[in-house]
């Protein structure tokens, strides 16, 4: 019996090859109905972000180090204004300032560019990352933290401290969850903002990890 391979139309799943069991159609009902129903990020739409204020990165747009002023960069996913961007190739993105660090953010009507400041110039822009560059290469990057992300903290002392969280906006919501010893908890009346969450750590060395989005 002949084996045959398919690949189906919306997600590229493979279909189980035939020839193989006597369970042909079952299979063929199964996978079809994953293809028609498994949902993606990209599959969301919009309309669910954008009363949320959940504009950022979604996945992928990494940043690399360039021997210009131009960093690399590939294709993704990220939402602002609303809208998503999801480029099937990578795209072209202008020269970074050079000596200085700058946040690469993307507006769904004028396309990427650079500022000194980590929230976006207009409302609802995504941040895509950090580029720090000398007076002609990119030396550094750093990623945006994703639409629902986390991250790390390591207290210096105890008492108050704060982190960048790299979101481009105010959290909606951030959650602590510990992954030491000690306690870390928010500061108040101001537990986090449109660059920084606030801390209060037991003692130095104590670590979390702080759930946003």
């Amino acid at each position: 019996m002949a084996v045959t391979r398919t690949v189906l139309p919306r997600k590229g799943l493979i279909q189980s090859q035939h020839g193989l069991t006597s369970y042909e159609a079952d299979q063929d009902q199964n996978w079809s109905l994953l293809d028609s129903n498994v949902a993606f990020m990209s599959d969301l739409p919009v309309s669910l972000f954008q009363p949320l204020g959940c504009n950022g990165l979604v996945s992928g747009f990494v940043l690399s180090t360039s021997s210009t002023l131009v960093p690399g960069i590939t294709s993704g996913v990220l939402f602002a204004q609303g809208v998503d961007c999801a480029p099937t190739v990578a795209p072209t993105l202008g020269p970074a300032p050079a000596n200085q660090t700058s946040y690469l953010f993307y507006n769904s009507s004028t396309g990427f560019y650079f500022q000194t400041g980590a929230t976006g110039a207009t409302a609802g822009d995504a941040l895509v990352g950090t580029v720090t560059s000398n007076a002609t290469t990119v030396i550094a990057v750093q990623q945006a933290t994703p639409i629902y992300g986390w991250i790390n903290i390591t207290s210096a002392a105890a008492g108050n401290g704060s982190v960048a969280h790299l979101l481009g906006r105010a959290p909606l919501c951030a959650i602590i969850q510990m992954t030491s010893g000690g306690a870390i908890w928010f500061q108040t009346p101001t537990s986090y903002d449109g660059t920084r969450v606030y801390f209060v750590a037991s003692d130095a060395g104590v670590t979390a990890r702080v759930i946003v989005w």
